[in-house]
């Protein structure tokens, strides 16, 4: 982005204090410049341009920074056109770090942010996007990965207490179909693709394990019968299989999705809890039926956990002429912003307020787990390692797709063979990483 200079000269006396006073910066020689620097925000919140947020939340960046000026650039699709934009040094001056950039490359496309030891001080979820001791993004908000759930719709089928089993839950899903056939237990929005990742995000809250990611980087039969990813997969497939979804998961509308959940016609998606106020904003009067809950499973201790992660870290391009200002507006969404309070996340600020959906959750028992860092060292393995697999965990649909198909007929897989082939792959990718 060229930077836009406007230099103000032989101007009055009065008029360069007035400028002085609404905050330009004096040169040092006596003669005042007012600087105005033009920046690009590259994110993924279109719905944020079309209702205004993005222009109000500028607004009021400004009132702190009268003299950057930001243009705000919303993508739909976020990781795929940004993966391509970022071959050349085109990608804004702040913008979302994509998940498809390895650790070990972040130096190549970002500007280092800090040490990590001394930025975890103030600021939870830096694991994601660190690398040796460098932090090169802060997370936007940190999300709780589960299950947006329309309460209205159990309880109308005679479910008070939302499920703590997969047994429970896939009972639970049975009986909502029985009761009102015109509601969809489980939506699960197979045509935006994206949406599926979130089903891999809650293995950590399953299994009550820090460790569980780390622990995939040497196991190699992790989709095998009682390990979570085979829960994770056979929950899936079962509420496919069982018609308990959209009736044509191929033309399922993630717009749509979100205005029929509010509007009591589908009781569950599997998403982050970023997603409850966009269900809740889609019809108000409702919104109260909109809650969030953990994936129904109890760990090995007793307890329920709930897995937190970063959602979409803010990154400064490497390349960028204007890094001290579009840092400055970093700071201000991180610190000053309700950005993730308004997307139904917890604020990455140390100290900040639980959101509603998260306070109900703790009230009922249920236990926050962040994953652990990789070993040192080892910060792209796991991406490396699922990159050679070609499997898609935590990053594509492509492995969700492919048994949701199988589940509903369209293809002869059957769900045995499907796992054999992902511990196949993901041991075969292990052996060839590691021969690297």
């Amino acid at each position: 982005m060229k930077k836009r200079l406007a230099l103000l000269a032989g101007v009055s006396a009065a008029l360069v204090l007035l400028l002085g006073a609404c905050g330009s910066k004096d040169s040092g020689s006596g003669s005042a410049k007012d600087k105005t620097e033009t920046i690009t925000f590259i994110n993924h919140k279109t719905d944020w341009t079309t209702n205004g947020k993005w222009k109000e939340y500028m607004k009021e960046f400004n009132k702190k920074y009268p003299n950057i000026k930001v243009k705000i650039e919303t993508i739909t699709d976020y990781a795929g056109q940004m993966k391509t934009r970022m071959n050349s040094d085109q990608y804004g001056d702040l913008f979302m770090l994509p998940d498809t950039i390895k650790p070990k490359d972040y130096a190549h496309f970002v500007e280092p942010l800090g040490k990590k030891a001394t930025l975890e001080k103030k600021y939870l979820g830096l694991t994601n996007k660190s690398y040796n001791g460098t932090t090169y993004g802060i997370p936007s908000q940190l999300n709780a990965s589960g299950m947006v759930v329309n309460m209205k719709v159990f309880k109308d089928a005679g479910i008070k207490t939302f499920p703590k089993t997969t047994e429970g839950f896939i009972k639970a899903l049975k009986t909502i179909k029985e009761k009102n056939p015109e509601v969809t237990p489980l939506y699960t929005n197979y045509a935006a693709g994206w949406t599926l990742a979130n089903w891999d995000f809650t293995r950590p809250g399953i299994t009550g394990d820090k460790q569980v990611t780390n622990k995939l980087l040497t196991d190699k039969a992790p989709f095998t019968k009682g390990k979570v990813m085979y829960t994770i997969y056979d929950t899936l497939y079962q509420v496919a299989h069982d018609g308990l979804i959209e009736s044509d998961p191929t033309t399922s509308d993630w717009e749509q999705s979100k205005v029929d959940m509010a509007n009591n016609k589908i009781g569950v998606m599997v998403l982050g809890s970023w997603a409850v106020p966009q269900v809740q904003d889609a019809n108000k009067e409702n919104a109260d039926n909109i809650t969030f809950q953990t994936f129904p499973a109890t760990a090995k201790d007793g307890n329920q956990y709930i897995s937190v992660g970063a959602d979409y870290n803010y990154a400064i391009n490497v390349h960028s002429k204007h890094k001290a200002a579009a840092r400055k507006l970093l700071n201000w969404l991180v610190n000053d912003s309700d950005y993730a309070k308004d997307n139904g996340g917890l604020p990455t600020l140390k100290g900040a307020e639980y959101p509603e959906a998260l306070k109900s959750m703790q009230e009922s028992g249920v236990k926050l787990i962040e994953p652990a860092a990789a070993p040192k060292g080892k910060e792209s393995l796991f991406s490396e390692i699922d990159d050679a697999s070609e499997i898609g965990l935590d990053t594509t649909d492509k492995t969700k797709q492919r048994i949701i198909e199988a589940a509903v007929g369209n293809s002869k897989e059957s769900f045995n063979d499907i796992m054999k082939d992902l511990n196949t792959k993901w041991a075969d990718a292990i052996k060839t990483v590691g021969s690297n």
